[in-house]
């Protein structure tokens, strides 16, 4: 690996801020002060050309309020990024969600747009001479083509930015970029802390701003209450669910996330339950993977219970003992 950041204090009047996309600051005189009593908990981050990539917030409160000659700065080697010298896991692990989304973004720009290229025809990120056929162009064109990927036919740029920046796949990266467009501070930063999951973060995002202070305010619970309803509010009414079923044919979950479908209720409602039982174990996984003990401090546990029947440590291995021929008829299935 040959591109990791290096933090290096930048003069604040050398930094060039293009193209933002986020227009409201928030109260950068309580950032300021926070940055005053606390210090700066995380650097801006810079392309090596002096382009802020993200830290825009930072950067007015250390230039501006403060009046600060320098900032501490990470220099992001956007085009090192794009031709896979740093590993999109380790970009996932370095970054907060907002500042993978500003890294996106610059691949976005680096790249140009090169959705659809021929194979036979490089255009370098939209700049440059075009070369064909192994046919090269002057010595600085050829140097950037060794730096950038190829973009396969039918790719899109944002598709590619999205997997260099870390992020699983296109649509998780536009998630996260609605949230730093549209969300308040408290939203964003619940979402770089991972309080918040980027789809949860979203659906907030499209609130109104008091809106989204609130459910940012809301104990964890009360706050998933809050997504769940909001997860809800696209959904058609159970009626309208089952008329789309009859002219569709497909199934279609209503806002009480029952599933309605084309058949009557007789044939539906096993249906229904199976669709309920799912939930249940998928409820109960996701509950595993929130316990916050390792299995090894939960047998630990389970072995100092009075009760000589170990009741809970049979639940847990009938739960496995259940997932596991959940999968074996999955892959029975699949194999056909």
């Amino acid at each position: 690996m040959t591109s990791n950041p290096v933090l290096r204090d930048i003069s604040c009047d050398t930094i060039q801020v293009i193209n933002r996309h986020r227009r409201d600051m928030g109260d950068l005189e309580v950032l300021a002060a926070s940055i005053a009593t606390e210090g700066l908990l995380q650097p801006i981050g810079v392309t090596e050309d002096g382009v802020l990539v993200f830290g825009e917030r930072r950067l007015q409160a250390f230039r501006n309020i403060l009046r600060r000659p320098t900032i501490p700065a990470l220099v992001v080697n956007v085009s090192s990024i794009i031709a896979g010298e740093y590993a999109e896991n380790e970009v996932r692990k370095d970054f907060t969600e907002s500042e993978r989304v500003a890294i996106a973004n610059a691949i976005e720009a680096a790249l140009g747009n090169r959705q659809g290229q021929r194979t036979d025809i490089e255009t370098l990120g939209g700049c440059g001479t075009a070369v064909r056929d192994g046919e090269t162009g002057d010595l600085a064109t050829d140097e950037l083509r060794e730096k950038l990927p190829k973009v396969p036919p039918g790719a899109r740029t944002a598709e590619l930015a999205a997997r260099r920046a870390g992020f699983g796949n296109r649509r998780t990266y536009e998630q996260a970029k609605k949230v730093v467009e549209q969300a308040v501070d408290e939203v964003i930063a619940q979402m770089d802390s991972e309080q918040l999951a980027i789809s949860a973060a979203a659906l907030i995002a499209e609130e109104p701003p008091e809106r989204q202070r609130e459910i940012a305010a809301m104990a964890p619970a009360e706050q998933r209450k809050a997504v769940r309803k909001l997860r809800r509010k696209d959904l058609p009414s159970p009626a309208e669910a089952h008329k789309r079923a009859k002219q569709t044919g497909k199934a279609i979950l209503d806002r009480n996330h029952q599933w309605q479908t084309p058949m009557p209720m007789e044939e539906r409602k096993p249906l229904i339950e199976r669709s309920h039982a799912v939930m249940a174990v998928i409820d109960a996984a996701r509950a595993v993977v929130a316990c916050p003990l390792s299995a090894a401090d939960v047998a630990t546990g389970i072995r100092k219970f009075d009760t000589p029947d170990m009741d809970f440590a049979g639940q847990c291995r009938k739960a496995v003992a259940f997932l596991q021929q959940i999968e074996k008829e999955l892959d029975s299935h699949a194999s056909d």
